[in-house]
Formats: structure tokens, sequence, C-alpha cells
């Protein structure tokens, strides 16, 4: 009997040492920065999903409450930048068109750009909203890249922008 107690107690001890198997650890980075991949749309930088979506109309009517929040908006593409497609804007109501200029990466270089013919296709599109005064200058390359210039002089404007972390373009 004291035989079988051993055996017992050894075979116990030898099979606590015996590494248990893991899962394979989450890929945390991968997911963070890995598009999401769904049947409806394009994936353009961080992954984003189009649940919790605000439309940008509600957020154009009443901006304070989301500006300098992250945020979710759903929109149609009003214009793209026809130079690059470093820029685009979702179309509003009354002319407060939210821009979404594309981000940069540390050395100055877009992380991802849009296609340039999206205008009246739907995105989604995820990042920190703000108010930003544009200079005579800067509306005009803004113009300028759109196709569109500017003739004489023009006063200052406030728009709304992001800086887009993650874009899903509806297929078409």
């Amino acid at each position: 009997m004291k035989f079988n107690t051993l055996f017992l107690i050894l075979a116990l001890a030898l099979a606590a040492c015996q590494p248990t198997p893991e899962q394979p650890p989450a890929d945390d980075a991968s997911t963070e920065t890995a598009p999401a991949a769904t049947a409806d749309y394009e994936p353009f930088g961080d992954a984003v999903t189009p649940d919790e979506a605000v439309p940008v109309a509600t957020v154009a009517a009443d901006p304070s409450p989301y500006v300098d929040q992250t945020v979710k908006l759903e929109g149609t593409v009003a214009e793209v930048c026809q130079m690059k497609g470093c820029w685009f804007t979702l179309q509003a109501p009354q002319g407060r068109n939210v821009r979404l200029m594309v981000p940069r990466d540390a050395d100055g270089n877009y992380v991802f750009t849009m296609p340039k013919n999206i205008s009246g296709r739907t995105v989604i599109v995820e990042g920190t909203l703000t108010e930003e005064t544009l200079s005579e200058e800067t509306q005009r390359h803004l113009a300028e890249d759109a196709g569109e210039p500017i003739e004489g002089t023009v006063a200052p404007r406030t728009e709304l922008q992001m800086i887009p972390q993650g874009v899903l373009l509806e297929r078409s």
C-alpha cells in the first residue's frame, strides 16, 4: 500500500511540474493597427468598426459636445484633395462640412491617402474632432487642391476638422 501511495504522490508531482498548454498571446499590436475587414467597407489606417457612428449632420448641428473628443462619424464624402488624396470633407447641412486631414508619420509622410474619386460615397471615420481657424493662405491652398481656386480676398474662417486614425470607405 505504501508503494501505491508513494507512486501516486510521485505521479501527481510530476504531472504538476509539466507545463500547461498556453493560449497564444493576444496580438494586441496587430489588432490596433490592422484595418477592419468587412464585406461592406474598404479600410484605411487603424481598425475602425461601423458600430455607434454618429451622423455628421448631428455633430455639425451642435459640435460643442464633440469638439476635442474622440468621435466616430458617418457621412457622405463631399470633396477630396485632387493632388494627393490627403484630405476629404464630409457633407453636412448649412455648409458645416467636416474636413478630414490624413495623418502623417514622424517623417512627415502620409500614413495613408484616400482615392480621389470617392465623392458621394459613405465613410466612417474615427479621430479627435477640433475647430480650426483657416487663414486666407490655407483656404487658397485647400481650394487649389480641390481644383477650385479662390478669386479675391478671403477672411479667416473656422471649420470642424479631424485627423482620422482609421477610415472605412463604403465599397461601390
